[in-house]
């Protein structure tokens, strides 16, 4: 029976654990990355592939790695850098049905973030990064920043909303430890967001005052995760995202049992 109490001794002792990078890498949409920086050691590449691939990301695994995987394969050809300071963004998904990239994320609005990105990071040549794009901002503000960058394809109003997936990439980016890639120097991991969504805020309930998804119970989930661990605070993320997995094992094996 799995411990699913959210305290700072479970979820270390969660943490604690070795976990299968391997089979991480094979589920998770950040393992796209890590395929892609076998391609490319640019590093505008790798932030803009992580980049497109946390804004896509959310929904079934299985579908968010299909639909990034042909992002960064089929139209980018490994190089998102390339892709975008090129314009070559401008002919993709020409075949796409219904002009479809990516559930409600359509080729009209990829187009125009990938103008958005183009432009933001055109004063910034010739060795434009989105590090550099992001210089001199607090965490809070790089969030926004990146929100607006991406605005056609709706990531939350910062400020009210979690804003999950750019904090997620916040974290991908910055924090030092696996599974996250830390190729971000200028930042430090103490200053990273709780990553909080609806599935996050049910699970973290017993130690949130806030009870919705929104930027405010965000901020409370990582205070609390600051007061644990300052140094690395979001690794109770990932000590969250591996308790969610096995919680959802247990569940379907309950669910199985029942039905036979």
């Amino acid at each position: 029976m799995i411990d699913r109490r959210i305290t700072k001794e479970n979820l270390d002792a969660i943490y604690a654990e070795t976990y299968d990078f391997e089979k991480f890498k094979a589920i998770d949409p950040c393992g796209l990355v890590y395929e892609l920086m076998a391609h490319t050691d640019d590093q505008l590449d790798i932030e803009l592939g992580a980049l497109f691939v946390a804004m896509i990301t959310w929904g079934n695994r299985k579908a968010i790695r299909k639909a990034a995987r042909h992002m960064l394969e089929e139209e980018m050809n490994w190089h998102p850098g390339h892709f975008v300071l090129s314009g070559k963004y401008e002919d993709s998904y020409a075949d796409a049905k219904n002009g479809c990239v990516y559930r409600t994320l359509n080729s009209d609005n990829f187009k125009a973030v990938c103008r958005n990105i183009a432009l933001a990071l055109s004063p910034l040549k010739p060795h434009p990064t989105v590090e550099k794009y992001l210089m001199g901002k607090s965490c809070e503000e790089a969030i926004k920043s990146l929100c607006d960058l991406l605005a056609p394809a709706k990531l939350g109003t910062p400020g009210k909303s979690a804003c999950k997936r750019m904090c997620m990439y916040m974290r991908w980016m910055t924090r030092t430890t696996s599974p996250d890639l830390g190729i971000w120097t200028e930042r430090s991991q103490r200053d990273l967001y709780a990553v909080m969504d609806v599935h996050v805020c049910n699970l973290t309930s017993s130690i949130l005052m806030h009870k919705n998804a929104s930027w405010v119970s965000c901020c409370e989930l990582t205070e609390k995760f600051r007061s644990w661990d300052a140094d690395d605070p979001l690794k109770y993320d990932i000590a969250l995202m591996t308790l969610s997995d096995r919680i959802d094992a247990e569940d379907n094996r309950s669910v199985q049992r029942t039905n036979n």
